[in-house]
């Protein structure tokens, strides 16, 4: 329910015997809609009035304003209801509706946030292995159209042989967004519109890198600072404040390190060395060792390797294996900070829990997952089952299973944090193999996960390597 705002436009002539003003309720409009160009925009209202209503007794137009360009508004519609299709372009725009009564020439208006969107906008990236070792994309936007073989519609080849990861880097206000698409034939960055090649991925860099795969991309919380991570190398661009639209990444990282392919970055730059099977730290270009406090286990001698790693805020999580085959979960605090008297800096992994995976199908778990809504929570794949365990108190909390075996999963790191994302196939790897899934962690606690209703896409995909959520 809306109660509409009244506004007196008449002319001033002197005459100050009002006639009450006729207050309008207007029911069936919602706060926000979300509509795909040329699709049909339908907003029936209900309207009452104080003194009554009739229908004839007003006029009635609909206007869109584009929030981010100064124009003219477009006119949708001069009828009560709305229901037009939408010519408009792609954008965030403000919906007008104005109902003004013909004998006073007082108006009503209320106003509507309309989001337009085509099929690439806002959503869902999976990059997968289709045909052996092709790659493919699929996208599936926020009203749930599914788009496959994205890039190959819009640039007639495959994006390479044997993917890797999907990325969407330039987050920060002013820097060029792109989609990133690594393979282990070539890393390729596209226009996020339409998935058209946009520029060679050694064009993002001062120094051309070394490796060629990109095998990861990491970002602060505050998307300030970005880093690829290529062939075990960390490539670093500070986008805060950037005032070019293509600002390039730095050298590498100086140092002797091979990083294992996760984001760490909660309190700062800290990373994993899977040859010395250490953490480490990037203290303005430089990795060193940050200080290991705890008993739980040492931050610089794991002696073991990293499956899996996320941070967030201090928060570090991560599922490790050592020598004799043994998993576990390992929770730290990162530390980065200075001190107020030296100002020193001051940069420590706490360690907290160390807990071995004695669980149902942990050692032959093929993926992890981690919410920043729950990050005591570690959710892991076996098979056809998804089994959520606590990482604090090692117990075992929910189980999850989905009609084929899982390829992989991941939550969604940006609106709906409580979001799982899951990828199945029946493991041939022939496209449309496989399918995607929604599912929501449960409201009520405990790690139990509910299907999202309307968000299951059969046969969408081959076998998924990475997900990426894309605005």
């Amino acid at each position: 329910m809306l109660l509409v705002t009244g506004i007196a436009c008449t002319e001033d002539k002197g005459n100050y015997d009002y006639t009450p003003l006729n207050k309008l309720v207007v029911n069936g409009i919602k706060e926000t809609y979300v509509v795909e160009v040329d699709s049909m925009l339908s907003i029936p209202v209900d309207i009452s009035g104080s003194e009554g209503f009739r229908e004839d007794d007003y006029d009635y137009v609909w206007y869109a304003w584009r929030t981010s360009v100064e124009k003219v508004p477009d006119t949708l519609s001069v009828k009560k209801d709305l229901n037009v299709k939408l010519l408009l372009d792609v954008g965030e725009y403000i919906l007008r509706y104005v109902i003004t009564e013909k004998a006073s020439g007082v108006f009503f208006e209320s106003k509507i946030n309309l989001n337009v969107i085509n099929k690439y906008s806002k959503g869902v990236m999976a990059l997968s292995r289709i045909e052996g070792d092709d790659s493919d994309v699929t996208f599936i936007n926020i009203k749930n159209t599914v788009t496959q073989h994205a890039y190959k519609q819009a640039n007639g080849k495959s994006p390479g042989r044997h993917p890797r990861g999907i990325f969407y880097i330039g987050g920060e206000e002013g820097v060029k967004n792109v989609v990133l698409i690594s393979t282990e034939e070539r890393a390729i960055t596209v226009e996020p519109n339409d998935f058209t090649d946009f520029m060679p991925l050694s064009d993002w860099f001062y120094v051309k890198p070394e490796g060629t795969i990109v095998e990861a991309f990491v970002t602060n919380e505050r998307k300030s600072y970005e880093y690829l991570i290529i062939d075990g190398k960390a490539y670093n661009r500070n986008v805060f404040r950037s005032d070019t639209p293509f600002e390039k990444f730095d050298p590498k990282n100086k140092g002797d390190y091979n990083l294992a392919p996760f984001s760490l970055y909660g309190e700062g730059g800290f990373f994993y060395d899977r040859d010395k099977r250490c953490f480490i730290f990037d203290l303005w270009g430089n990795m060193i060792a940050p200080e290991a406090l705890g008993s739980a286990f040492n931050a610089n001698d794991m002696q073991m390797d990293m499956l899996y790693g996320n941070a967030f805020s201090e928060k570090l999580r991560a599922v490790m294996e050592d020598d004799n085959g043994k998993r576990y979960m390992i929770s730290g605090k990162e530390v980065y900070d200075y001190d107020r008297e030296t100002y020193e800096d001051i940069i420590q992994i706490v360690a907290e829990k160390k807990i071995e995976m004695n669980y149902t199908g942990a050692t032959k778990a093929t993926c992890f997952a981690i919410s920043s809504k729950e990050p005591d929570f570690l959710y892991y794949a076996y098979g056809n089952k998804i089994k959520c365990v606590s990482m604090i108190t090692g117990n075992e909390l929910s189980e999850y299973t989905m009609e084929q075996p899982v390829d992989y999963m991941e939550f969604d790191k940006s609106e709906n944090p409580d979001r799982l994302y899951v990828a199945v196939s029946d493991g041939s790897g022939t496209a449309g193999s496989g399918s995607i899934y929604y599912l929501q962690m449960n409201p009520l606690g405990g790690g139990a996960l509910l299907p999202v209703e309307s968000c299951e896409f059969k046969n969408v995909c081959g076998k998924v390597v990475d997900f990426e959520c894309k605005k």
